[in-house]
């Protein structure tokens, strides 16, 4: 039985590969070979980027006898890498898998199926793991003239470090398990969380240089601090230069927080397994339901569908975010930029104009909230099919949605441009119609995209989000589109001026955004209804 579980587990966190979601088909041979492939070239290329770290670090390190603060340094990065791998995926996997139900009914105890689920979590993070620790090893093999003990211990070392990662995982997983029966608002958190480990990303990896300078400039500063904080670590790099008792301390430290974690989890795993999360814990009460035009019903359960998914508001609507972000920056830092733009563009302050114009649209290019808004009906699309409600008003609530939630941080962000660089008269009146007009037709050529291109038999909805076809030229489109604006303004900058070019811009945008509402509005409706 127990064996059986694991092969079970194992096809279900490795289903990706084998097979297609949008279809839910297996794939054929042919398509897992290219599926992997690609996987491998990915995981290549991030493995080439964690060696040319690898290779900053171990000569330098072993040259003053701190080889181990080289495998320690790395094994935090590989624990890093594991552990956000993973980490998404572990409160699913062991908490709402769709069989849990099915074994915990089975004669088979719940420990065992908690065991069967971690292997699963450990199997994902060794995979990200392996991608900072193979790199980790050549570059340690190459450098370092290893012994029998220091090779075993060494290619021994990634197996246990993903106990470590496992151990990591399954805290975090169980923490959100705990709180998220009184979460409210789920999918909002999941989005403010995940903004958090973007921009932590974002950080580490802007100030990735400043902090390998800074560990090879006082190696001996840094070896001391990590050799308190991170004592497991020290003994994995010890034992990579062959202390046999230090691997066997490592794994003993492994083994002992595992079985630690194992029996917390184990005491919770079923009553958090078998909770009903399905619906929010509140007494009935009632009251008059509230009467809205239809407009403002369609639109309103457009924005329910968009707050209710984590997924669909972090891929569709990041633009949001940026733009805000992006505005906050500009007031942060707006005596640095003057100073910046008058040193660079002195005497040509119109184009300065003219490119920031180019820069808000090309910001507010990356929400493409309308672009799977009808494959994400889905099955339910007979639903608004049969409201008396015509096709022309759902698409109408779609495309507002996108405007509303588009066009609001976008002139934000304008004002923000317009208090930093002070633009002329004309350009303060251009600058907002330009991207307003923009914001408009790549609402509308997101919704046409999806009207000629719907996905409505998917299993999972990150496929219309994530997979489709037409959300991908939505997206790349409006760079496209600000790309070709700026090549045709090189063309043409000897006969129109800034300013008399982001008029005809606007124009030409705005005339686009009319074409495409009036095809919505009649063949689009037809289109939808005929769905």
């Amino acid at each position: 039985m127990t064996k059986t579980l694991f092969k079970k587990q194992m096809m279900e966190v490795f289903s990706w590969v084998y097979r297609d979601r949008k279809t839910n088909q297996n794939r054929s041979a042919k398509g897992i070979a290219g599926y992997v492939l690609l996987y491998l070239v990915l995981f290549g290329l991030l493995g080439v980027m964690f060696g040319m770290v690898a290779i900053m670090l171990c000569e330098p390190l072993v040259s003053v006898e701190l080889g181990w603060l080289y495998f320690a340094l790395m094994g935090l990065l590989a624990l890093f890498m594991g552990v956000f791998g993973s980490v998404f995926n572990t409160y699913a996997s062991l908490y709402q898998a769709k069989d849990n139900d099915l074994l915990l009914s089975m004669p088979i105890p719940s420990g065992k199926i908690l065991l069967v689920r971690l292997s699963g979590v450990y199997a994902i993070g060794l995979m990200y793991e392996v991608i900072v620790m193979i790199p980790t090893l050549v570059v340690w093999f190459m450098t370092v003239p290893g012994n029998a003990a220091g090779v075993i211990c060494s290619l021994l070392i990634p197996l246990v470090l993903s106990v470590v990662v496992l151990v990591l995982s399954a805290v975090l997983g169980w923490v959100v398990a705990l709180i998220s029966g009184r979460l409210k608002h789920k999918n909002i958190v999941v989005v403010i969380l995940s903004l958090v480990f973007i921009a932590a990303y974002y950080y580490c990896y802007g100030h990735a240089y400043t902090i390998l300078q800074t560990i090879l400039a006082n190696p001996q500063a840094v070896s001391a601090k990590a050799r308190s904080i991170l004592y497991p670590l020290y003994h994995m790099g010890l034992a990579a230069e062959g202390n046999v008792l230090s691997m066997v301390i490592f794994t003993a430290i492994a083994a002992v927080v595992f079985a630690i974690v194992y029996l917390v989890l184990s005491r919770s795993f079923l009553k958090i397994a078998t909770a009903n999360r399905g619906a929010a814990k509140t007494k009935y009460k009632e009251k008059r339901a509230a009467v809205r035009p239809v407009s403002r019903a369609l639109l309103y359960k457009e924005l329910r569908r968009f707050l209710g998914s984590s997924n669909y508001m972090l891929n569709c609507g990041l633009g949001i975010v940026i733009m805000l972000a992006s505005a906050v920056a500009l007031l942060w830092k707006q005596t640095m930029l003057r100073e910046m733009v008058s040193g660079i563009f002195a005497g040509q302050t119109e184009l300065v104009f003219l490119l920031a114009a180019g820069a808000v649209c090309l910001l507010a290019s990356m929400n493409d909230i309308s672009a799977p808004s009808v494959s994400l009906e889905g099955k339910n699309l007979w639903l608004v099919q049969v409201f008396p409600v015509s096709g022309e008003q759902v698409l109408m609530a779609k495309l507002k949605l996108h405007l509303i939630l588009t066009l609001v941080p976008t002139l934000v962000l304008v004002a923000a441009v317009e208090w930093v660089l002070k633009p002329t008269l004309g350009f303060a009146i251009l600058i907002p119609v330009t991207a307003a007009a923009f914001v408009v037709l790549t609402a509308a050529f997101g919704l046409f995209l999806n009207l000629n291109m719907p996905n409505l038999n998917w299993t999972s909805e990150i496929i219309p989000i994530k997979q489709s076809m037409g959300v991908m030229i939505a997206l790349f489109g409006g760079w496209v589109l600000v790309a070709a604006l700026a090549g045709l303004y090189y063309l043409v900058a000897r006969l129109l001026g800034p300013l008399t070019y982001l008029l005809c811009a606007a124009v030409l945008l705005a005339v686009l955004s009319a074409l495409l509402l009036r095809w919505i509005r009649t063949r689009g409706a037809e289109i939808f209804e005929a769905l």
